[in-house]
């Protein structure tokens, strides 16, 4: 029974998606660290499109309506350092949107790596160009975002961005 409704969940979710007009996944290969300065999130692969665009780093929506946008970075540092804190938040036309950034702050030396994940439902009208922002308070901290690449594994994109009308 169990199988049966997992199956019919995967089905619905599979048809909900193939049947959404407007879509993005995309993920990036490359590891970065942020200055204090807002800097564009790069990602280099588009895992899934429809209707939505993205050239260098900037995605263009050709529909107006509610989007499920999900930002997720894998954050961590391949070294030690001291104290600092990592943000990332959306910018939509230049201006940041609001109550989208989420922040991870390390002690001095952790080597702790975590996901942190910004969401949310965010009106937008056609054309709106919307980027994945990201700073850090102490450069010299060394919090990144982290492409990595178990042996035998799939890789660890740096970062997960998908969303959806």
């Amino acid at each position: 029974m169990k199988k049966l409704v997992l199956a019919l969940a995967v089905l619905v979710a599979s048809a909900s998606v193939a049947n959404a007009a407007q879509y993005l996944q995309a993920s990036s290969t490359v590891t970065q660290c942020p200055g204090t300065a807002p800097e564009v999130v790069a990602m280099d692969i588009i895992d899934a499109a429809n209707g939505v665009d993205m050239a260098n780093n900037q995605i263009t929506v050709s529909e107006a309506g509610p989007y499920l946008i999900v930002a997720a970075p894998q954050v961590g540092r391949e070294g030690g350092g001291p104290y600092g804190c990592f943000d990332l938040w959306l910018r939509i036309n230049g201006a940041d949107v609001a109550n989208s950034n989420v922040q991870l702050c390390q002690d001095e030396g952790s080597m702790a790596k975590d996901v942190i994940i910004s969401q949310g439902i965010v009106p937008m009208e056609a054309g709106d160009m919307l980027e994945v922002m990201m700073s850090a308070s102490n450069p010299e901290a060394n919090i990144c975002i982290e492409a990595i690449q178990p042996a035998g594994e799939p890789l660890v994109p740096a970062i997960i961005f998908s969303m959806i009308k």
